[in-house]
């Protein structure tokens, strides 16, 4: 009989699997908004609709995907179950390298916050003492029950949602604000947009982790797909007001010369009362990308546990039912980041988070594919609108994000590329080695059953 660790525990309705999405796209716009608008001026906000709207197919396949396998795991299970477990490997630990990155890239833009409103000669030493109390905290909130850490989100997310919308309401009527700040629309030409839409892919990915907590949701797998394509509208509303509302409160050059550029427009208008209130919105935003990607990328790691991909330890629960060693390599990795946080690669490495996630989604949507033609018996309790059509649309706009990353890559990127999944192959070949040696580790769990189709339904 197949052995079990136990289970996770439903308890995520569908709200805040919308908040947790959203929470987990939302990145820190203040540290980087005015390199943004330096991209293609106020047409970044097209940028922004560009992208959003090549990863709603991409969002609508991981509806259908996940109401198929309500398991832990999800873009790990799905490329398992129409690739096997080689392929599957490769592509989640292309996922891993975006989720680990993106936990430095937010510890890294949180102290640059605080360095910004409260302490301006911050040491090297002070920076990483303070990042590895606030990772201790986050690993801490990732061990008790995971209706906390949700709970932690929605209180962000109204943070966040209230002072961003808020603010850019201010600086469209304030006295400042002027359309004629909008021109050149496209500031450095078609070329421009075009680069600031290759780009902007990084801005965008998050929503997939709500796949990743199948198991804990107790709202109805049929409709998972709302809060994914939610979040992603969300988001594409939000940036692009932001930034069509900071773009229309100076010239060109002055915005894009401007570091922190909502709280200090709003400092110069209003007052330091929206200054702190922008920053701590953008703290709240980070906060949130830490909690989200922490939780997802630790239930990546249960999936592979789980699957015989890695060791069965990476399966165990703790008594609070969500993810045990797991929770614990996430920590670690996250560790080995902020100490090497103030080395010049890795600004680099974050380069690397969209090609992992391009990687990642090429392979969901091949996925989603195949499982359509070969698979035609297995059950769908929802199925995408479009069908196989979509499955394609979302192929184009995965490969799309994979091929403006690429090529974007600096010499610096690629060296980085190929030693990572060097590395990563490095321990494919130790893990198969041990696992012809220690075959009892290795063993394939019981996958988690998928809800009733009368309660999918429902």
């Amino acid at each position: 009989m197949a052995e079990q660790t136990g289970e996770l525990k439903r308890s995520i309705g569908g709200l805040r699997l919308f908040v947790l999405a959203v929470a987990s796209i939302v990145g820190p716009w203040l540290v980087m908004t005015n390199w943004w608008i330096s991209l293609t001026g106020p047409s970044i906000a097209l940028a922004f609709i560009f992208v959003g709207l090549m990863c709603i197919p991409i969002g609508l396949v991981y509806g259908e995907l996940t109401a198929m396998f309500p398991q832990a795991g999800g873009s790990y299970v799905y490329i398992r179950k129409a690739f096997g477990t080689e392929a599957t490997y490769w592509a989640n630990w292309a996922l891993m390298l975006s989720y680990t990155t993106v936990l430095a890239f937010q510890l890294k833009s949180l102290m640059s916050i605080i360095q910004y409103l409260w302490w301006p000669d911050m040491t090297t030493l002070a920076f990483i003492a303070l990042a590895l109390i606030i990772a201790f905290l986050v690993f801490m909130l990732n061990t008790r029950e995971v209706s906390i850490g949700t709970g932690v989100q929605f209180v962000i997310f109204l943070v966040l949602a209230i002072v961003g919308f808020g603010y850019v309401s201010l600086f469209f009527v304030s006295p400042t604000f002027s359309t004629s700040n909008w021109t050149p629309f496209l500031q450095n030409g078609v070329d421009g947009l075009l680069t600031a839409t290759a780009l902007m892919v990084t801005m965008f990915f998050g929503f997939e982790v709500v796949p990743q907590f199948a198991e804990e949701a107790k709202y109805p797998v049929n409709k998972h797909w709302r809060p994914m394509v939610g979040a992603i509208l969300f988001v594409i509303l939000f940036d692009s007001a932001i930034t069509l509302a900071e773009s229309g409160m100076g010239s060109f050059n002055t915005v894009i010369n401007t570091p922190m550029l909502g709280a200090q427009l709003a400092l110069n208008n209003y007052g330091p009362w929206l200054q702190y209130s922008i920053a701590l919105a953008n703290i709240a935003a980070l906060s949130g990308c830490l909690v989200g990607f922490w939780m997802g990328g630790s239930r990546i790691l249960l999936a592979m546990g789980r699957s015989g991909g890695l060791p069965r330890m990476f399966a165990k629960v703790n008594k609070n039912k969500v993810p045990s060693t797991a929770n614990y390599v996430i920590f670690g990795i996250v560790i080995m980041f902020i100490l090497l946080t103030g080395q010049s690669w890795l600004a680099s490495l974050f380069t690397l988070m969209a090609v992992g996630v391009g990687i990642t989604y090429t392979g969901v949507s091949l996925s989603f594919i195949k499982l359509r033609l070969k698979n035609k018996d297995v059950p769908r309790p929802w199925r995408v609108p479009g069908g196989i059509v979509m499955g394609f649309l979302a192929l184009v706009g995965s490969l799309l994000i994979a091929y403006f990353t690429f090529v974007y890559f600096t010499t610096e990127v690629w060296v980085l590329f190929v030693v990572y999944f060097a590395i990563v192959g490095v321990i494919r070949l130790a893990l198969h080695y041990d696992t012809r040696k220690h075959p009892d580790k290795y063993s394939v769990l019981e996958e988690a059953k998928a809800p009733e189709p009368t309660v999918a339904g429902k």
